[in-house]
């Protein structure tokens, strides 16, 4: 048996070895030939529609996407890697992401650009994500995957246990999440020095991270949280103080002297982008959901959190003494039926129904009917209502309403649906935007802070600073320069 498990071992280290190679860009030795860059090429031209489709498509602003395109192949010209055909996008994402994928597709979203405050800290971003690709790493996290689970398969058969190939294989798929710690490392150090050769001030990495930590910190604070909702940059790229400090050491072994940051122009090119949810995806106003571009609105419970995704908008309860859950979103009929049709025979074609009923919500026609189900393991009512939206199409509610849900809650769900209704494109505004304010002698941060009270309220002049880059309480605005302020339309 022993001498079986030693071979086991001794084959697949044969195979590391015999799979390694030198790294253009590090210049060290690297296990990542179980992924050839051909393969890299297919896995993002098959991947590419899925995160389109994932963070609701790609900004609309011809002009801008150029720009972060023009920022990003500037970069890529300096890198080790001419093979690679660089391919950046803009993301319609209010969610503050960047990431990579295997074949050069690079991606941000417009809440990375919302965040930072010149062109060096975007630069840093691309830099960082294009340093993913430069060093391989998710060729490398693929290579890795692959030994574990054929030395899993190889090691299970030595030993007779099946047990231990599906142990390794859940090992396998937690290892692929993520980056490790030296490869957030190695992408920094090699973003801060495609800066550096592309002319652009290398502390921009640095600022940007202390801005993003900033930011993350403060989101926590206002929704009440100990710590922000991981979907945003910090999910795939956790955040320390060591790499805060490395970056920032990184970028002192660079001269300083005329270095682009480009700070001006930057603002001005991101004036007028959307912040949070836009006209397109729909956002939160005055307690009411609004979708200016389909065109309708609906009320939501006082105590609602609402996450707002490409295909669906799900409303819980942000207050944790109110229970249930409830969930938006659109369905298409095969034909063109009425909405107690639909409900009975297409939506939920396999589920007893309960009083399903035909009703009318604010002049739509409607139905509504209820089953059995659970949440969180406990016995709940859920209740369906579909509403008529145009031919063949349907805006469906669903709401899980726990045994033993207080009557004020499951009051302010079936409110919440009930109050639906249609509106006019020119009935509402069309969502937060980035504004631009020039400091005056004698402005200070509290009052520039007040253009932008209604998307923050009490915590105005403490987002100014954060989305300004103003972290260290002694940094201050100054006369003549523009600084970033959220207006709602």
């Amino acid at each position: 048996m022993t001498s079986r498990v030693s071979f086991a071992l001794l084959f697949c280290f044969s195979m590391i070895l015999s799979a390694c190679s030198t790294n253009p860009a590090t210049g060290e030795r690297q296990f990542a030939s179980f992924m050839s860059p051909q393969q890299e090429n297919q896995v993002g031209a098959q991947e590419h529609e899925k995160v389109l489709k994932q963070f609701g498509g790609l900004v609309k602003d011809k002009a801008l996407t150029d720009y972060v395109n023009k920022i990003g192949q500037k970069l890529a010209q300096n890198t080790e890697r001419p093979d690679v055909q660089y391919k950046f996008f803009l993301l319609d994402s209010p969610e503050a992401n960047a990431f990579a994928i295997p074949g050069g597709y690079i991606y941000i979203t417009r809440g990375i650009l919302a965040l930072a405050n010149d062109e060096a800290e975007l630069a840093a971003v691309l830099g960082h994500e294009i340093g993913h690709i430069t060093g391989r790493h998710s060729a490398e996290r693929y290579s890795h995957g692959v030994v574990t689970s054929l030395g899993a398969a190889i090691l299970g058969a030595a030993v007779d246990n099946p047990n231990v190939a599906r142990a390794a294989n859940l090992g396998q798929n937690l290892y692929l999440s993520s980056y490790s710690r030296s490869q957030e490392n190695e992408a920094d150090m090699l973003g801060v020095r495609y800066l550096h050769r592309a002319g652009y001030d290398p502390s921009g990495m640095n600022r940007f991270l202390t801005s993003l930590g900033a930011f993350s910190a403060l989101e926590a604070k206002a929704n009440g949280q100990d710590a922000a909702p991981q979907v945003n940059y910090f999910s795939t790229h956790p955040l320390t103080q060591e790499r805060v400090s490395k970056t920032a050491g990184e970028a002192r072994k660079y001269p300083q002297n005329q270095m682009v940051v480009n700070k001006s122009d930057y603002l001005k090119k991101i004036m007028g982008l959307a912040w949070g949810s836009s006209a397109a995806q729909g956002f939160e106003r005055d307690g009411a959901f609004i979708h200016p571009e389909i065109g309708f609105k609906f009320n939501l419970p006082e105590f609602a959190n609402v996450i707002n995704r490409p295909t669906e908008v799900i409303i819980s309860p942000k207050d944790k003494t109110a229970q249930g859950i409830a969930v938006m979103d659109m369905g298409v009929s095969k034909q063109d039926v009425s909405p107690q049709a639909y409900i009975q025979y297409e939506w939920m074609e396999k589920e007893p129904m309960q009083l399903i009923e035909p009703i009318t919500i604010n002049g739509i026609p409607a139905a509504t009917a209820v089953f059995p189900g659970h949440i969180n393991g406990r016995a709940a009512q859920i209740r369906l209502i579909a509403l008529s939206w145009a031919p063949k199409t349907f805006i469906r509610f669903q709401i899980a309403m726990p045994q033993g849900i207080s009557a004020e809650d499951e009051k302010a769900y079936k409110a919440m649906a009930f109050s639906f209704q249609r509106i006019s494109k020119g009935e509402v505004g069309q969502g937060d935007t980035i504004g631009l304010v020039m400091a005056q002698q004698g402005d200070t941060i509290d009052g520039l802070a007040r253009n932008q009270n209604k998307v923050f309220g009490k915590y105005s002049s403490e987002y100014f600073r954060v989305l300004n880059g103003l972290i260290a309480p002694q940094q201050n605005i100054r006369v003549g320069e523009l600084y970033k302020v959220i207006r709602q339309n």
